[in-house]
């Protein structure tokens, strides 16, 4: 069983006024693990370039429209082929070999093909991504922009802030268990977990671009997931 990350000790007063130090741990033998890393700036300024050299062409935005395949309540969203960007793809199975060898103790790459599908989600004011999963291994998302004013607009909600925020639900709510992850966009944010963990993300009031790549990596026996993100 692995342990979670939380280990510390405390002093119990007992009942004849003695104090007998107490170690404890605390197991996390069901959910699952969320990576987060920094994505390096040089993939943050490529797919930055390749997104906008798509959505800022009319032509282009519709030859990679994406959002049919997607959940999304969002205007654009755009698929991108990720083996434009020298680097990326080994910087995917990097990660993926990472965090299997963390949860599973296996390199899921040996003896599989893998695929990937990489899209870019451009969103504005009101547009929002509803509680959905996805089809495949492991999942991940990098943020690549934030709108001028987002942090003036999440510092202002004092009660449980959310605006634009990226938010991971676990288990069912009650007192023994933590069931939601909020991730706060911040740029070159990276963020790779189990597809099927249920997430969404919340609209925001601020002016601009709330971009984000989004990602599914798939490790299959047979051949490569078919698409542009092969």
């Amino acid at each position: 069983m692995k342990k979670a990350t939380t280990h510390g000790t405390i002093k119990e007063a007992m009942a004849e006024q003695t104090q007998t130090k107490l170690s404890y741990d605390i197991y996390q033998p069901f959910g699952p693990s969320i990576l987060k890393t920094k994505l390096p700036q040089q993939y943050t300024d490529l797919l930055n370039v390749e997104a906008d050299r798509i959505l800022h062409d009319e032509k282009l935005s519709k030859e990679h429209d994406w959002s049919h395949n997607l959940a999304g309540n969002v205007k654009k969203e755009i698929a991108i082929d990720q083996n434009k960007i020298k680097g990326f793809p080994e910087f995917l199975i990097t990660m993926a070999k990472v965090y299997y060898k963390h949860t599973i103790d296996k390199d899921p790459i040996e003896g599989s093909k893998v695929g990937f599908r990489t899209w870019i989600v451009s969103q504005v004011a009101g547009d929002f991504n509803p509680v959905h999963i996805h089809d495949a291994n492991l999942s991940g998302v990098a943020f690549l922009k934030i709108p001028k004013g987002f942090k003036k607009e999440y510092e202002k909600e004092d009660h449980h802030p959310t605006a634009g925020c990226l938010e991971f639900l676990g288990s069912i709510p009650n007192h023994f268990a933590r069931h939601s992850y909020i991730a706060k966009p911040e740029i070159g944010d990276f963020y790779l977990f189990p597809s099927w963990l249920t997430h969404q993300v919340y609209p925001f009031r601020s002016k601009g671009e709330r971009r984000s790549l989004a990602f599914n990596v798939h490790f299959t026996m047979d051949a490569p997931v078919k698409g542009v993100n092969v």
